[in-house]
């Protein structure tokens, strides 16, 4: 038996993260559609300058899993555009955006939970 090649436990454990981060939303957005939170203010994302004990651990868990798959993309050579990750960061920048008419945690989590649909 061959042993895998680099490359494919690469591929193999961005499918693995990948899948997780997904599971992981689908699991928690409908909660964050119904009640608002904090899911998308995190240690990168903050412009309420939190405290640490403030954000949570949810939303951190979130952004380095997300950040992690970004990484594995780019080593993989793979396009960024349209991944789980990708939406879930997206969604991070327009919360801790300052744009005056920005979507709030509820709308960022409906829109977040149609797209990876």
């Amino acid at each position: 038996m061959k042993s895998r090649s680099r490359l494919e436990k690469d591929e193999e454990r961005l499918a693995t993260s990948e899948a997780l981060l997904r599971k992981s939303l689908l699991e928690v957005l409908p909660s964050v559609i119904e009640n608002g939170g904090l899911m998308f203010v995190n240690s990168k994302y903050d412009s309420h300058d939190l405290r640490r004990h403030q954000r949570g651990g949810e939303a951190e868990f979130f952004l380095e899993l997300a950040l992690a798959c970004l990484d594995l993309r780019k080593h993989l050579g793979l396009s960024l555009e349209g991944s789980v990750a990708q939406l879930y960061i997206e969604a991070c920048e327009e919360s801790s955006g300052s744009a005056p008419h920005r979507r709030g945690p509820r709308k960022l989590a409906a829109a977040l939970l149609q797209g990876l649909q």
